[in-house]
């Protein structure tokens, strides 16, 4: 019988099984994967991106949620979707620190081009983009002047002065 939950993930509400249909086996009952803890795993997953980290956090191995991975697809999807909440959460922090808005200090041309690797990753990516990926050459430099292309030109858009 299947019954549904949900799962936040970072914020966001994600449709899981019930309790019954997560198990991988009666004879393993340290292989199963209960609804809280795919709750806790991927909601941990959403806000670190790291997946040993986040099965070390319910006491699962990161080859345990691969498996798991690999046997179901409705947990492939929720991984996707946590990945995509925390690639969000990084969108966000880079932002954040253009506009010095945060004391935070990221490495704003390895965020970039992960950003970009995920865009081609996902089809979102534009043809430039998707060179640019491909070659692995953009700069830290050149990655600060697309984003602040970007947030000027979103500001043009709403209207809003630029803060920069």
């Amino acid at each position: 019988m299947h019954g549904d939950d949900d799962v936040t993930a970072g914020g966001e509400t994600i449709d899981v099984p019930a309790d019954d249909d997560l198990s991988e086996g009666k004879e393993h009952q340290s292989r199963t994967w209960t609804v809280e803890h795919w709750r806790a795993f991927f909601d941990h997953l959403a806000m670190t991106g790291d997946v040993a980290a986040a099965a070390g956090a319910i006491g699962k191995t990161a080859r345990s949620a691969f498996s798991m991975r690999r046997r179901s697809a409705r947990f492939a999807l929720m991984w996707r979707a946590a990945l995509d909440v925390g690639y969000d959460r990084l969108e966000a922090a880079v932002l954040r620190q253009v506009l010095g808005e945060t004391q935070t200090t990221l490495d704003v041309g390895a965020a970039m081009l992960l950003l970009d690797r995920r865009r081609v990753a996902t089809g979102e990516a534009t043809e430039a983009a998707k060179r640019k990926a491909a070659d692995g050459k953009a700069t830290r430099a050149a990655a600060e002047r697309e984003l602040l292309r970007r947030v000027r030109a979103f500001a043009k858009r709403t209207g809003t002065a630029s803060p920069v």
